[in-house]
Parts: structure tokens; sequence; C-alpha cells
């Protein structure tokens, strides 16, 4: 039967029965506190394995993870450098001591197994290398083990370069189970205390971490009912302290309205921002429509249809401006970042050149001389039309600003 995760009153995710868990290992004695408390903040009962002296004690340990697991449960492994490699080694060929396993995520180990090799399907795998910052140089370890006549031979590692994978998301091509490459980051990338640490690399591979682990678990999450909860609030209960239990209290909560950069960092200046800059702001012409919504292991993106009347100042989009008594219509769009259960952050985009345009403080007109000496006539600004056309994409004529189409 599969693990069910349920919101509860508070938004915080519990489990329908025995909590999953996950080990966490590495080399040091003592690892990454943030990480560890991320996986506990998902629900997860998080032990650490540090590697020790390693060798056989190591690798029987691994072996013997599952030996005190009841039927039906499992366990998964979050491994880090060369326990990665270790724990890629050890899980690449199965046996009935590590059946209990649902997933392995190895983050930048030194070697990984052989790209032509399928690993059992009893478990999920995902890699995460660093591609450094000199692509060039970067490699990783690809141990082999030759076969003749069904014998196998001893195992060997040769160097293979890291490319930067297909698409933008650094997926590497021609292996048989998921790997991923970040680029510009080193080894360490995923560690909050090392001086290697990337926000952003770590934030996008703990995604696919989460998501993959979780799907071990056969895990369901619903992440929809706390962001509702938040919208409805912003948009028309309208009482703050409702909407501020929606965040987490750690790690430190954000919002970036990212056009006109307001919004707040931390649960005190976001409760400013929302009780005097934004709840009281709202004119009551403000009407919201959901065009479409996204939903990932660890967030949601909303794209919404926005209108208004400009009968009042609104700081968080035309901060310092007076009412021009405009009609406004845009499509925002709405990253929203999920932390057990509760909301992190959220950055916010929308075309403020369409805004500015509708309330009259941009002209398209209004060429600069050198650009109107090149034959430039009007500025690629769009207005109303540019949500109409989101909302209904034959409503408006398309490529009307390329001339001669």
């Amino acid at each position: 039967m599969a693990l069910q995760f349920l919101a509860d009153n508070n938004g915080w995710l519990s489990f329908d029965h025995s909590t999953p868990l996950l080990y966490i290992t590495a080399e040091d004695d003592d690892f990454d506190s943030e990480t560890i408390r991320a996986w506990q903040d998902e629900g997860f009962q998080v032990q650490y394995l540090p590697v020790g002296n390693g060798g056989k004690t190591y690798v029987n340990m691994l072996r013997h993870l599952g030996d005190n697991l009841s039927i039906g449960e499992r366990y998964a492994i979050v491994a880090f450098g060369d326990a990665a490699a270790i724990c890629l080694d050890v899980y690449s060929e199965f046996s009935a001591s590590t059946s209990k396993l649902c997933a392995l995520v190895a983050y930048y180990p030194s070697s990984i197994p052989d790209p032509t090799h399928r690993m059992s399907s009893s478990f999920r795998v995902l890699v995460h290398l660093a591609l450094g910052t000199n692509p060039d140089e970067a490699v990783v370890g690809v141990t082999r083990r030759p076969e003749v006549l069904g014998i196998q031979g001893k195992r060997r590692t040769v160097q293979k370069r890291i490319t930067p994978g297909i698409g933008a998301g650094g997926l590497q091509s021609k292996i048989r189970y998921p790997v991923y490459a970040y680029e510009a980051v080193d080894v360490g990338f995923a560690e909050h205390d090392l001086d290697e640490y990337d926000e952003v690399a770590d934030a996008i591979a703990w995604s696919r971490s989460l998501s993959m682990v979780r799907r071990g678990f056969g895990a369901e999450v619903d992440l929809e009912r706390v962001w509702d909860q938040n919208e409805e609030q912003k948009y028309r209960g309208k009482q703050v302290d409702k909407l501020m239990d929606t965040y987490v209290d750690d790690p430190t909560p954000f919002v970036n309205f990212t056009p006109t950069m307001t919004g707040g960092v931390g649960p005190e200046e976001l409760r400013r921002f929302y009780k005097d800059y934004f709840l009281r702001t709202a004119p009551p012409s403000l009407h919201m429509r959901l065009i479409s919504r996204t939903i990932g292991v660890d967030r949601i993106v909303d794209e919404l249809y926005i209108q208004f009347k400009h009968t009042m100042e609104m700081p968080w989009i035309l901060p310092g401006i007076p009412p021009t008594n405009r009609k406004v219509e845009i499509v925002i769009v709405v990253i929203v970042g999920m932390r057990g259960g509760k909301i992190w952050h959220e950055r916010v985009y929308w075309d403020q050149a369409s805004v500015l345009f509708q309330v009259g403080l941009l002209e398209p007109e209004d060429v600069p001389e050198k650009l109107k000496d090149a034959g430039v006539e009007q500025l690629p600004v769009a207005g109303s039309e540019a949500a109409r056309k989101v909302m209904d994409v034959e409503s408006e004529d398309t490529n009307d600003m390329i001339d001669e189409w």
C-alpha cells in the first residue's frame, strides 16, 4: 500500500502510517544541519551515517540497513561525495539484503556505475554531478566490470568527461539511469555549510531529489490547499493573521514582486507589507482568475489573469503613483516554493511596461531620437490586449509588431 502524505489543519505534512526512513550518508562525522532539517521538515525520519573508516565495515552496514524493517517498510538513501560513489557501487548489484531500498540519491560521487548498466528496478536512482567552474576539466570516474562467458572480471574505473547535458536541465544523455550536471558549481554545491554552496543549483537538485524519494515511497502530497488558503486571504478574506499562518517560520520566508522589487523577507517584514501595503490597498474592482496551475514536488506555478481599476494607490504594482482611474488587465506568473507543507517563498512576474502603458505613464510613440533616426516609430509595448490574448489566443492578431508580417 502506498504511503499518503496528508496536510493537517496547520498545513504541515503527516503520514497515514509509519514515518518513512531516510538515511543521509557522507564522509564527515557531522553533516550539514540545514539539509537534515529540510528532509525532516518534509516528514521523513532522518538518520545520519558517517562513512567512518570506510572499507568493509561501511559496506556491510549499507547492505543491512533494512534488516530490522517490517514487511512493507522501506528506506531511502541520500549520499554525498565518496559515500555516494560507494553507495552506487554497492547497490548497483541487486541482493536480497538490500531489497527494501526504494530510492538512492547520489550527490557528486567521485565515480558512477557503467552508463550502459541497468540499475535494479526495485529502487529509483538519481545522480547529481558538479560541472565545475571550468567545464573542460570536469570528469567523473566510470566503473566497469568486464564480463566474459558469464564470468565477471575485475572492476576498472576510467575517467569520463561530464557534459553540460541536453536542454537547459543538464540531463546526461546515453546513461540508463538519470544523471544531471550543474553548470558553474563545484563539488559541495548542495551543502549549506561549505564555501562551494550554490543556492540556485541546490534548489534544482533538491526538487529532483525530493521528487525521486517521494516516488520511491509511493507518496502523495497535497500542496494546493495551503496555497489556496493564501490566495483567499490575499484577494478576498484579507485577514493578515490567517495569511501569515500559511508561511513557514524557518527557513526565512520571502515574497518578491519582481518588477517593482516589493514584498518582504522574514515574517515581520512580510506581515508589515501585507497589513499596510497590500491588503489595505486593493481596489474593490480587483478581479482574479486562474488561467493555469502547475504542481511540482515542492512548488506551484500559477498563471493568473488580474483586472482592476486604478482607483487607489497600489504599492505592490504601482508604488508611489496616485490613482489614475485607468483600467488595467495583466497576466502574472507566481512561482511558489514550499517547505514542509507551508509556503517558503514566492516570486511574482508580470509585464510592467504593459501596466505603465495602461495607466498612461508610458507612451509607445515616445521613441528616443536616435531610434527614430534608425526608423523606429513605436516601442514594442502591448497593453490590455496582451492579457486578453492569453485568455483567448484568437482574440488579437499575432505578430502585429513585426514589420511586413
